[in-house]
């Protein structure tokens, strides 16, 4: 009688995003309805490796909020676009 065993390997990964030259800030985001972190437009197109879009991030589903004159794209919608 061939007896044969069979192994399975499962590898599960996560992937980790570290923002060093990016300016994050902590904001009011409406959509999440809870204080996030947040970073600029440009460092947000940088961080998903795109150009400015012409709706600035509307196309993308991102979370945009304001500090003062600046827009601000919400972190955990930028991610949930990557």
């Amino acid at each position: 009688m061939d007896v044969r065993k069979r192994t399975e390997i499962t590898i599960e990964t996560d992937e980790v995003l570290v923002v060093r030259r990016a300016r994050v800030y902590r904001a009011w985001c409406g959509e999440c309805a809870q204080e996030v972190d947040m970073v600029n437009m440009d460092d947000a197109h940088a961080l998903v490796g795109s150009r400015k879009g012409i709706a600035e991030g509307h196309d993308r589903d991102w979370h945009i909020g304001a500090s003062g004159e600046m827009a601000l794209v919400c972190m955990p919608s930028l991610l949930k676009s990557m």
